[in-house]
């Protein structure tokens, strides 16, 4: 697979198509299990919530953003009561290409 995305743009970790037909981001900032929306094409992250004050759990574009969990069980954990449909990806080590978990 090659290293652009499909849509033509800048490469920002978001856009390589796997077997499933989903839009798959090409690589991630570091190790670990990521939970990555594919029909938003975002990870669980963290963001400031202007209306609350505080830094809450959201949809981030940005993998450097995103929550990086050690483990697959707590990836899983953190999916509970999530909306929308979303995978778990799993990267061994910084800038590899992930893979499909879950």
């Amino acid at each position: 697979m090659s290293d652009s995305n499909k849509s033509g743009g800048k490469d920002e970790g978001n856009g390589v198509q796997c077997d499933g037909g989903l839009d798959l981001p090409t690589w991630l900032t570091r190790e670990g299990h990521v939970v990555w929306f594919h029909e938003y094409k975002k990870y669980l992250g963290y963001a400031w919530d202007e209306t609350a004050g505080e830094i809450r759990r959201a949809h981030v574009s940005d993998p450097e953003h995103a929550i990086y969990f050690e483990t697959f069980a707590e990836a899983m954990v953190a999916t509970d009561m999530l909306m929308g449909s979303h995978v778990i990806l799993h990267a061994a080590k910084r800038g590899e290409k992930p893979r499909l978990v879950r």
